[in-house]
């Protein structure tokens, strides 16, 4: 019987695998937080982290009902367009002086986990604006957007943060956004 050559293997098994709980621990601290799932964050969170467009976005900060307004400016012209949008959870005002500025109200029962827009960003050492959506800050229960017009909001693209060709311009800089296209707000129920 060769027990103890049985005994080494066993050893040596253990020892991989506790080397592998450790190592996968390890890699676990270092992943950052996905805000789309992060239940932890508030609706003030995450102010201008870059989502993309258009961003496909099922969950943000862990809640999935949401409603959406959009009230898109013009691209060539620059004048707003007939918006439209949802109302089930989320109570939507937009002042269509200049470009669209909009505010919302959670229902009774209701609480704003997180807000995203549409927006378009300005960046002067680029050649021109960027359309994407980005997180935005709200309270628990309502918000807007400013409402003199005069965004202080930023949004910073990360490097190798689109990814497409043509657009390694707008990597690595910071954004003012400069007009809204639409706001997406997403909801839970108050426990």
């Amino acid at each position: 019987m060769d027990a103890p050559g049985v005994r080494r293997v066993a050893i040596g098994l253990i020892a991989v695998l506790a080397m592998s709980v450790v190592v996968v621990a390890a890699a676990g601290g270092a992943v950052k937080r996905n805000p789309e799932n992060d239940k932890r964050l508030g609706p003030g969170d995450t102010l201008g982290y870059f989502l993309g467009f258009p961003s496909p976005t099922y969950s943000w900060h862990g809640c999935t009902k949401s409603d959406t307004y959009d009230w898109p400016v013009s691209l060539v012209t620059g004048a707003p367009q007939k918006g439209g949008g949802t109302s089930r959870y989320v109570r939507f005002v937009v002042n269509r002086t200049g470009y669209p500025r909009f505010s919302w109200k959670a229902k009774p029962g209701f609480r704003i986990c997180g807000v995203q827009a549409a927006v378009q960003m300005s960046n002067p050492s680029v050649d021109s604006d960027l359309l994407g959506e980005a997180s935005y800050p709200s309270g628990p229960t309502s918000g807007s957007t400013a409402l003199d017009g005069r965004e202080k909001a930023k949004v910073t693209i990360p490097t190798k943060g689109i990814r497409a060709r043509g657009f390694e311009q707008f990597e690595g800089k910071t954004f003012s956004i400069v007009a809204f296209q639409s706001v997406s707000v997403f909801i839970k129920k108050k426990s």
